[in-house]
């Protein structure tokens, strides 16, 4: 017998006759209740732990499926909000940065203001050296700014350096705090001089050299330090830094102190530069340079003293000449009365031996 060519059923005949019999049997079942009461027990008993477990094998293929389907909803939603989160954190650091930024130009803006008298310009710092410390550095502004050699330079409210090198676009720098720098300053309150020393192995510690100070000076600590208006490049008036540790020197001549400078130099980025410099420096203004001021009204006292002086001279020297014409007079007058007298004794004893 060939298999192949037996006839195949088609499965909706056999879906009719199934369903054909299910409704058979629910009949039997409902008319015939009490009958096949043992046999609906007997079917119980064997159908309802299939369709206990056909139930439970469901219910976790479907609680798979929602898991499933709900995991895959919260990894999206996670990669959305991560992407967010990403977004919104690089916004926040735009926001701090501009922020920093602004902080920072503001600075630069009030010390402009308490520098109104000079003529100043804003500059950016490109270039350092190759250190932690900003000793020698490159700014974004040039002969084409009106930048010179000798431009002093300003930054977190006090003297930064001065301009050793200008190109036309830019210029180098030379801070305070450089081996080869020297300020001559002098200590508010005081009038004592004093050098400002670089020394890069002492910026570590934080601090740099002040010496040449005199012996009879007494100095506290935290007494400010301003540049000198006998400095040639630096203009007076600047803030340097804060006076500590002050001790007498070996010499027991001069003392020695150590200043702790008003800028950061591990962190420069904005400056700002005076165009005017000392070479061409003038002013009237007493806010601008006191000890200019100082000096004038010495000068003026001066050339009153002097001048009072070559008044009093003057008269001296005609009461002198009064006085010794008349002493000139009285004695030839005297010379005159001597002679008579000496004439008269004369004639006096003539009379007398002629008796």
């Amino acid at each position: 017998m060939n298999f192949h060519d037996k006839k195949e059923i088609p499965p909706k005949y056999i879906y009719l006759f199934m369903t054909v019999i299910c409704f058979i049997l629910l009949f039997f079942s409902v008319v015939f209740k009490n009958r096949f009461a043992p046999l609906q027990t007997v079917t119980s008993a064997i159908i309802t732990p299939m369709q206990s477990g056909i139930n439970e094998v469901g219910s976790s293929l479907y609680n798979r499926m929602v898991q499933h389907k709900d995991k895959n909803a919260l990894l999206k939603e996670n990669q959305e909000l991560t992407a967010k989160l990403d977004e919104y954190s690089a916004e926040i650091k735009k926001y701090e940065q501009e922020n920093y930024e602004l902080k920072r130009l503001q600075d630069l803006l009030q010390l402009q203001e308490q520098y109104v008298s000079y003529n100043t310009i804003g500059a950016r710092v490109i270039a350092t050296d190759s250190t932690n410390w900003f000793h020698t550095f490159v700014i974004d502004k040039g002969t084409e700014d009106g930048v010179q050699v000798g431009c002093n330079i300003l930054a977190d409210g006090g003297l930064a350096g001065i301009v050793t090198e200008v190109g036309k676009n830019y210029a180098k720098v030379r801070a305070i705090i450089d081996d080869n720098s020297s300020v001559s300053a002098t200590i508010s309150g005081t009038d004592s001089l004093c050098t400002v020393s670089g020394d890069l192995s002492a910026i570590k510690e934080g601090y740099i050299n002040v010496g040449y100070i005199n012996k009879e000076v007494s100095v506290e600590d935290g007494a400010e330090l301003v540049t000198s208006h006998v400095s040639n490049k630096f203009l007076p008036g600047l803030l340097i830094g804060y006076i500590s540790e002050v001790q007498m020197d070996a010499n027991n001549l001069t003392q020695s102190a150590k200043c702790l400078p008003v800028v950061d130099f591990k962190n420069l980025q904005e400056v700002l530069v005076i165009l005017d410099l000392k070479a061409n420096y003038k002013t009237d203004s007493e806010s601008k340079n006191i000890y200019d001021s100082i000096q004038n009204t010495t000068s003026e006292a001066d050339d009153s003293t002097e001048t009072t002086a070559s008044e009093s001279d003057t008269a001296e020297d005609m009461s002198t000449e009064t006085d010794t014409s008349e002493e000139n007079s009285t004695q030839k007058e005297t010379s005159e009365a001597t002679s008579e007298v000496s004439t008269e004794a004369t004639t006096a004893n003539d009379s007398g031996d002629e008796e």
